[in-house]
């Protein structure tokens, strides 16, 4: 029987470089001033703030299990 979750090292992955790489991306257009890349900006790093918080609360919980 196979397991189809992906692995904790994936999933940390996931977590932890893709929003990394996202931020990288609005930093470059950061430079062309407009406001709707203004608004992305603070958006994506409000969504990458919570993603991490998440994770780490999530992490804190298995280990106390």
């Amino acid at each position: 029987m196979e397991n189809n979750e992906p692995s904790l090292k994936v999933i940390k992955w996931f977590t932890w470089i893709i929003p990394i790489v996202i931020i990288g991306l609005i930093f470059l257009f950061k430079n062309i001033n407009n406001p709707v890349t203004d608004a992305l900006f603070y958006i994506v790093c409000a969504g990458v703030i919570i993603l991490v918080l998440f994770s780490i609360i999530k992490e804190k919980k298995e280990k106390s299990k």
